[in-house]
């Protein structure tokens, strides 16, 4: 079943993802969030970040980096792995930070910014979370499950 709400804000982005990430993460959970440039992918993460008891601050856009990795202890989960995929040129280029480890994670939860760029080795039970810009300020957010 898919889920819709709006957001008015960047904080309220923040607020909800804190909300899906204690209702529907758990150990193994794997998050492809979509959505254009700005739409508020990282502003979504720092609250599954925040659900899992790690500081807004802590957590950034790993566009250069390619993968940030948060330790964590909630509920089994010991990590939080964060992937932006959007300047990978091949998929292929995923094989060597070890795929295996972020897409299908035992003990951590992996987001994923730009999955559309390695979508041939998506696990087929993930979440989709869409984020599409209405204004300036207001995100319409879509949920679905795999």
């Amino acid at each position: 079943m898919d889920q819709e709400v709006i957001s008015q804000s960047a904080e309220e982005t923040v607020e909800l993802g804190e909300e899906f990430a204690k209702k529907y993460l758990h150990a193994g959970s794997i998050v492809m969030l979509r959505g254009p440039l700005g739409a508020g992918k990282t502003q979504f993460t720092k609250g599954i970040a925040r659900a899992f008891g790690l500081h807004d601050n802590e957590i950034s856009s790993p566009t250069y980096a390619l993968v940030n990795e948060y330790d964590i202890s909630v509920n089994g989960i010991q990590r939080l792995y964060h992937l932006d995929c959007y300047r990978f040129e091949k998929p292929e280029e995923l094989i060597e930070l070890g795929i295996e480890e972020y897409l299908y994670p035992k003990h951590a939860v992996t987001v994923i910014e730009w999955p559309e760029r390695i979508e041939k080795y998506l696990p087929e039970n993930r979440i989709e979370v869409e984020i599409n810009i209405l204004s300036p300020n207001e995100r319409k957010i879509i949920i679905k499950h795999l």
